[in-house]
C-alpha cells in the first residue's frame, strides 16, 4: 500500500489519527523515538540541526537561523526522510516529510487542519489552561512549525497543492478521518510497486547523503545549489554551480571517497571567468 505522510496543525487531532490509521492498516508509526535514534546518530556537526528536527521545532535566535540556512542540513532532513520511508508500510507524522517525499510514487501525503478558535479549546480542555493561554499556545507553535519547513524546504506548510487529501476535524471525527485515509491510502497502493519505490527511496537517500558530505566540505552557491544523480553501479553525477575550480575538484575528491560511490561524473560548473 501507499507511504502515507501527515501533517498537522496542533490540536486538530492528527496525532490521534495517525495512531488510528497505523492501527487499521497496521502500518507503522515514526514516532519521536525513532526520530530520536535517528537524531543520536548524527554526527556532532549535525547535532543541533537533528535535535530541531527530532522535536519539530527551529531554533529562534540569530546564529541558529543562519545554522538552518546552510544548504548541507536539507540534504540531511531528506535523507533521513527518504530512509525511513523505505521502511515500507510506514506513517510519517510531520517534519516535511510530503515536501521530502512529494515526486516519489504511492506516497498518500495528508493535511489534518481545524479552525483555530476550536483548535485552541481543545488544547485548553487537554492541558486545564485559560482558553488565552492556549491561544497564544496555538500561535506560537504554528509559527515555529512554519518558520522550520520554510528553513528547510524554502516553501509553506499551508500550501494546499502540496497535500493529497485535506481533512477538517471539525467536519470528520478523528475515527471518521482515519477511514478516509485508510481508504485512500489502499487506492493509492494500488498503483505502485513497493519494490521499486523502495529502490528509488534508498537511491535518493544516497543521493542526499553523497550532496550533505560535499556541502559540509565546499561553500555552495544558495541560488545555483549542488545536486547529485545515483546511477546504477554506484556512478554518480554531480550537478550545479559552484565558485571555482578548486571547490570542482574538492567536491569530485570528496564524492569519491564515500562508501558506496564507485564512479564520480563531474558535470559542476563554475563561476570563475576563464580565459
Amino acid at each position: 500500500m501507499a507511504i502515507i505522510t501527515i501533517s498537522r496543525q496542533i490540536g486538530s487531532k492528527g496525532d490521534e489519527i495517525a495512531s488510528l490509521v497505523a492501527s487499521k492498516l497496521n502500518y507503522e508509526l515514526i514516532t519521536r523515538e525513532i526520530i530520536h535514534q535517528k537524531a543520536e546518530s548524527c554526527d556532532l556537526d549535525f547535532k543541533t540541526a537533528c535535535s530541531a528536527y527530532e522535536v519539530e521545532e527551529k531554533p529562534g535566535g540569530f546564529f541558529e537561523r543562519l545554522f538552518f540556512g546552510e544548504p548541507a542540513y536539507t540534504a540531511l532532513f531528506e535523507s533521513m526522510n527518504y530512509e525511513l520511508a523505505a521502511r515500507g508500510d510506514v506513517i510519517m507524522l510531520g517534519r516535511g516529510a510530503n515536501f521530502a517525499l512529494a515526486n516519489v510514487p504511492g506516497v498518500l501525503k495528508v493535511r489534518i487542519v481545524a479552525p483555530e478558535s476550536v483548535r485552541a479549546q481543545r488544547i485548553a480542555d487537554q492541558k486545564g489552561v485559560p482558553l488565552s493561554e492556549a491561544i497564544e499556545y496555538v500561535e506560537r507553535h504554528g509559527r515555529h512549525r512554519r518558520a522550520l519547513i520554510e528553513s528547510i524546504y524554502h516553501d509553506t506548510i499551508s500550501a494546499w497543492s502540496r497535500y493529497d487529501l485535506v481533512l477538517n476535524t471539525v467536519a470528520f471525527s478523528a475515527e471518521e478521518s482515519a477511514d478516509i485515509i485508510s481508504t485512500a491510502t489502499m487506492m493509492v497502493g494500488k498503483k505502485t510497486d513497493k519494490e521499486e519505490r523502495k529502490k528509488i527511496l534508498l537511491s535518493m537517500a544516497f543521493a542526499k547523503k553523497v550532496e550533505r558530505i560535499i556541502k559540509k566540505s565546499i561553500t555552495t552557491l544558495a541560488y545555483r545549489d549542488i545536486t547529485v544523480d545515483v546511477l546504477s553501479g554506484g556512478k554518480i553525477v554531480l550537478r550545479g554551480v559552484v565558485s571555482d575550480i578548486r571547490s570542482k575538484e574538492t567536491a569530485a575528491d570528496v564524492a569519491s571517497k564515500i562508501e558506496g560511490v564507485t564512479e564520480v561524473d563531474n558535470q559542476l560548473r563554475t563561476t570563475e571567468l576563464s580565459f
